[in-house]
């Protein structure tokens, strides 16, 4: 039986860190008509409808929602608050890298990768993203990507994370799978699985279905530099055709594929984050990444609330609902005859 319970007094206090962060990215002086908190509730606004600030923003409008974020906007601010959402230093996570598209229809511009036709285009800003696989699971790091390559980018994430948390195992699909990241993995000791190409010199090896394949080669790259690897190789039956996966853990093969299949957990993810977007149609990178930062805020909040209220059918349709009657209630009415006065005197605060 699904039980319901009232979000009224469990949306404010997440809303209220995420609001807060995100004013830290916004420009603000005391001459400002309205307070970076107004600034950043318009934006969680946007996001929570899937739509741009141009078409949600009424107090404040549309121009000083920009005009505030192009003047307070830069990559050091940026970077503080993706890693608002990390989860406390110390902590032990299984990471899930991937890669997410932003669809763009129109002329290239910084920061806009080449990549499969999706939608009437190839064109897309390109994100890596990190996610934590442990509750409360959640998105922990973005970085964007200007090419399509992900293997440095991968490495500086990573080593970028280790500073402040022990990996217990990395997952990652196929695209992952370059002799380079898998030698950093092993150098670094950290457990991994990867889905591995399946080229016909691995065909070959005729490795059997219940049992890991220890895999060892040197791969010398043009510039003269060999790479020595060594993992453990495990072979599975798909759909069309086999598929391997890629290991420095020797296990049974039921329990490799059990923890792979939890990679499924950042798919779903980037879907859920594509339902609370803001739109935008900029080809500025640093803003587009911004805005995608602020759109994970939302689904990390969700996911916080879940793992806490556990007991609850907790739906993010639910959480859309309560937020926007929460935000309505903050925004000032551009009916009140008293609005003047009020922009003046006072400025939205988040209870």
């Amino acid at each position: 039986m699904t039980r319901n319970v009232n979000l009224n007094n469990i949306i404010p206090i997440p809303l209220k860190e995420v609001i807060g962060s995100i004013r830290t990215c916004l420009y603000e002086s005391p001459y400002c008509t309205y307070s970076s908190a107004d600034i950043a509730t318009a934006l969680v606004t946007a996001a929570i409808q899937n739509k741009s600030p141009n078409t949600v923003a009424n107090r404040p409008d549309s121009d000083t929602v920009f005009e505030r974020i192009y003047k307070g906007l830069n990559m050091d601010n940026l970077e503080s608050l993706i890693k608002t959402q990390r989860p406390p230093k110390g902590t032990h996570i299984k990471l899930l890298l991937d890669g997410h598209n932003d669809g763009f229809w129109g002329k290239d511009a910084l920061g806009i990768i080449r990549t499969k036709p999706k939608n009437g285009t190839n064109k897309a800003f390109g994100y890596l993203v990190g996610f934590s696989n442990i509750e409360p699971k959640g998105i922990v790091a973005i970085q964007e990507l200007f090419s399509g390559s992900v293997t440095t980018d991968s490495m500086e994430m990573i080593e970028e994370l280790r500073k402040d948390y022990t990996i217990e195992l990395l997952i990652a699909d196929g695209e992952f799978y370059k002799a380079e990241f898998v030698e950093y993995l092993t150098d670094a000791k950290i457990p991994f699985i990867i889905r591995r190409t399946n080229t016909g010199n691995i065909r070959e090896l005729g490795i059997k279905y219940t049992k890991p394949h220890l895999y060892e080669t040197i791969v010398e790259r043009p510039t003269g530099e060999k790479i020595r690897l060594r993992y453990w190789i495990y072979r599975y039956k798909g759909i069309g055709d086999d598929f391997f996966l890629a290991s420095n853990m020797k296990n049974g093969s039921k329990t490799i594929r059990k923890l792979f299949k939890t990679r499924w957990n950042i798919e779903t993810g980037f879907r859920e984050v594509n339902r609370v977007g803001i739109k935008t149609t900029t080809r500025d990178f640093l803003v587009r990444l911004f805005f995608y930062v602020v759109s994970c805020m939302v689904y990390n909040m969700w996911r916080k609330i879940r793992f806490r209220y556990s007991m609850f059918a907790v739906r993010l349709d639910d959480i859309v609902v309560q937020i926007k009657a929460y935000i309505k209630r903050l925004m000032l009415s551009a009916s009140d005859i008293l609005a003047v006065w009020r922009r003046r005197c006072i400025r939205l605060r988040i209870i």
